[in-house]
């Protein structure tokens, strides 16, 4: 009797992959400086520049060659140290459908295991498949090939560095601030006031602003809308209605937040809560 080894493949979803090179500084007003969210999976792969990386709680110190990726609702910005030139790579690949495909962006805590530090010899063939993503001649089958052999790099240095956590003077926070993230993670919702979160942090309420735009340019008030736009969004792609998004997020005025929704992801809540319907 002759055995047969047999795997079911389930195939991959359509999805869309954009890449960028980015040469900017601080001052640039194309910078985003501000906290944002995607709805796809991002990969940054710095190049030079004096920066750091915020996800969510956690803030990241970024060398050459260093990598952070989020996934969908994560919420996370770049922090300039100074006005050194800042190049990067930034990638977005749409992912509903594939979440098993592309599982190290998604099997793990929010705000932990963004940051991927490859070898040496990783870090070039990086950079060498993310010009050849980049460049015209390549076809469509080559941008599929270069892009999995991409994260399959990425997938071997997440299994290399799990388990890791940042030690405290790694993370770049100052006490209070690293008190005040973690309270704020579980509730930006809540009815709480700048001077709550000092006398909670024991500092006075200018150290911990001044702290706040050191660490994270921001200040706790813009901080707090932040964590809740990002909350409402997911809201409203779960179905909620936009009224119950805004009072499930922390927003106490209605009008407030529709302006604040628009001002931060250029529509209103409304219109973003039929775009994804239509997507779904």
């Amino acid at each position: 009797m002759t055995e047969k080894n047999s795997n079911q493949f389930s195939g991959i979803s359509p999805f869309k992959m954009d890449i960028s090179y980015v040469e900017i500084d601080s001052v640039s007003p194309l910078n985003i400086n501000d906290a944002h969210i995607h709805e796809e999976c991002e990969i940054y792969i710095n190049l030079s520049g004096d920066v750091s990386f915020v996800v969510e709680n956690t803030v990241y110190p970024i060398n050459p060659g260093d990598i952070i990726i989020t996934r969908p609702g994560e919420f996370h910005h770049c922090i300039y140290r100074s006005n050194a030139m800042h190049r990067h790579f930034w990638i977005l690949i749409s992912c509903r459908d594939n979440e098993e495909l592309l599982d190290m962006f998604f099997n793990r805590a929010p705000g932990h295991g963004n940051l991927l530090t490859p070898t040496s010899d990783n870090s070039l063939r990086i950079n060498l498949l993310c010009n050849a993503l980049l460049s015209p001649d390549s076809s469509q089958f080559e941008k599929y090939k270069q892009l999995f052999d991409l994260l399959s790099i990425l997938r071997i240095t997440a299994d290399n560095e799990k388990g890791k956590e940042l030690s405290v003077s790694d993370s770049l926070l100052p006490s209070d601030i690293a008190f005040v993230l973690e309270y704020l993670n579980d509730n930006f919702s809540a009815e709480i006031t700048v001077s709550d979160l000092a006398a909670m942090a024991h500092v006075s309420i200018n150290t911990l602003e001044r702290h706040f735009r050191e660490t994270l340019n921001s200040t706790p008030t813009e901080y707090i809308k932040k964590k809740r736009l990002a909350k409402s969004q997911q809201l409203l792609k779960q179905g909620f209605s936009v009224q119950e998004a805004c009072e499930n997020s922390g927003f106490s005025d209605y009008s407030h937040y529709i302006a604040a929704f628009k001002r931060a992801f250029g529509m209103t809540p409304l219109k973003y809560k039929k775009q994804f319907s239509r997507q779904g």
